[in-house]
C-alpha cells in the first residue's frame, strides 16, 4: 500500500471520526448524566476528523497538511484521554488545565516542526505513544478486573492502539529518508494493516466509549434501584432479592438465620415538632448508628418509613437477641446532636427465627409480631418469637 492509499484510508477514518462524533451528540439527549464527558469526546473526534480527512484531500505536494493531521491527531486524543479518565470514575481536571495541556502539546509539535522533518516526526511519535499508554493506563482496571464486556471491550481496543504507536515510533527512529505525509514510516508489509487499523480506529473507540458510557448509566441506576436515597442502606426490593441466597449460605455455615424488625419510637411526633427535614437527619443517624453497630456485610435495609430490617446469622437465638440489645443501646445510649438541639432517640426491636424451608415472609411477620408486642411493653425494648 503506498502513500495515495494511506491518505485514502485517513479520509476514511476521518468520516468514521465524524459519525462518531455525531453518535456522541446524539446519545447526549439522552444520558445526561455523561452529558460533559460525551460532548468532551464529541470534540475531539470531531477535530480528529477534520485532520484527518484534510490530510487525504488536500494535494498530497503540500507540507501543511502534516503539521494538521498531527496537530488534530494530538489534540482530539488528549481531549478523549481526559474524557476517558472521567468516564472511569477518575475525578475531573479543571478546565485551564486541560487548555494548558492542549497548549503545551501544540507548542512542541510547531517546535519541532521547525526544527525539521525528523524532530517533528520523533516528537509528534513520542506524544502518541505518551497519550496512547495514558489512555491504556486509564483503564487499566478494566484490563485486570473488567466489570462488563464494554470495559474489557475498551481495553483491548486501547492496549491494540497504544501497541501500533510502540512499533510505529521504532520504525520512525530506523527511517533514513524523506519525510512521509502520512508520517508512518513502518515497512510496506505493515503499511497496509495500519492503513486498515486507521480507518477503523475512529469509529470503534467512538463505539466504545458509547458501550461505556452505557455500562456505567445502568450501574448507576441499579445502585439507586438497591439504595435507599436517604439513608444509603438497602431497599426493600434489593433486600428481598438477596434473601434466599443469604439464607442457603447461613444454614450452610450452620449457623441461625433471624430476621429482626426495628422502629423509631415517637416518630411521629418527632416530625410533628420539628419538622419532616429534622425526622430525615434523625432517619439518617439512626441508620449510620444501626450500620456501625453491626458487621460489614450485615444485610440492613430501610423497609418502610421509620421501620428498618436486618438479617442476622448468630449461633443461636440467645446471641441474636444480644445483637439486637447491642442495636438498641447504640441508638437510644446517647443523645443524638443536631446542632444546638440534642434528641434522644430509641427503638423498638422484634426478632424471629427463619428455619430451614420456612418462607421469608413468615418470618417477617413473626418478627413485626414480635416488634408489635416490644412497643405494647413499653418502648425501647428487644422482643423475641419463639422458634416454634
Amino acid at each position: 500500500m503506498d502513500s495515495i492509499d494511506i491518505l485514502f484510508a485517513y479520509v476514511i477514518g476521518g468520516f468514521g471520526a465524524w459519525a462518531a462524533a455525531l453518535m456522541m451528540l446524539i446519545a447526549v439527549q439522552g444520558d445526561r448524566l455523561h452529558r460533559d464527558v460525551l460532548l468532551r469526546c464529541a470534540l475531539g473526534f470531531a477535530v480528529l476528523g477534520a485532520g484527518m480527512v484534510l490530510s487525504g484531500l488536500v494535494e498530497r505536494t503540500a507540507r501543511w497538511p502534516t503539521l494538521t493531521l498531527a496537530l488534530s491527531a494530538v489534540v482530539a486524543t488528549l481531549v478523549i484521554y481526559r474524557a476517558l479518565r472521567q468516564l472511569v470514575g477518575v475525578p475531573p481536571i479543571p478546565r485551564p488545565r486541560r487548555l494548558s495541556e492542549i497548549a503545551a502539546l501544540c507548542l512542541l509539535l510547531l517546535v519541532a516542526w521547525s526544527a525539521g522533518s525528523r524532530s517533528f516526526a520523533l516528537a509528534f511519535h513520542l506524544v502518541g505513544l505518551a497519550l496512547s499508554l495514558g489512555l491504556t493506563w486509564a483503564v487499566r482496571r478494566a484490563l485486570l478486573a473488567p466489570r462488563n464486556a464494554a470495559e474489557t471491550a475498551m481495553a483491548a481496543t486501547l492496549l491494540f492502539y497504544a501497541g501500533t504507536w510502540v512499533f510505529a515510533l521504532y520504525a520512525t527512529l530506523q527511517h533514513d529518508g524523506p519525510e512521509h505525509r502520512h508520517l508512518l514510516y513502518v515497512e510496506p508489509p505493515l503499511l497496509a494493516a495500519y492503513g486498515v487499523s486507521y480507518a477503523l480506529l475512529p469509529l470503534l473507540v467512538g463505539a466504545h466509549v458509547l458501550n461505556l458510557a452505557n455500562a456505567r448509566l445502568d450501574r448507576r441506576l441499579r445502585r439507586q434501584a438497591s439504595t435507599d436515597e436517604l439513608s444509603g442502606l438497602l431497599t426493600r426490593r434489593a433486600l428481598n432479592e438477596c434473601t434466599g441466597k443469604w439464607q442457603a449460605d447461613v444454614l450452610e455455615r450452620g449457623r441461625q438465620p433471624v430476621v429482626v424488625l426495628l422502629d423509631v419510637d415517637h416518630f411521629k411526633r418527632i416530625n410533628d415538632t420539628h419538622g419532616h427535614e429534622r425526622g430525615d437527619q434523625v432517619l439518617r443517624a439512626v441508620s449510620g448508628r444501626l450500620s456501625g453497630a453491626l458487621p460489614a456485610g450485615t444485610p440492613l435495609s430501610r423497609w418502610g418509613g421509620e421501620e428498618f430490617l436486618v438479617l442476622l446469622d448468630p449461633a443461636d437465638l440467645d446471641e441474636a437477641g444480644a445483637t439486637a440489645e447491642r442495636l438498641r443501646e447504640a441508638v437510644g445510649g446517647t443523645p443524638f446532636a443536631f446542632g444546638a438541639t440534642c434528641l434522644r432517640v430509641t427503638i423498638s426491636i422484634g426478632g424471629a427465627p427463619w428455619p430451614a424451608g420456612g418462607v421469608f415472609s413468615r418470618a417477617v411477620a413473626k418478627a413485626d409480631a414480635a416488634l408489635y408486642a416490644a412497643k405494647h411493653g413499653g418502648r425501647d425494648q428487644v422482643r423475641m418469637a419463639d422458634a416454634g
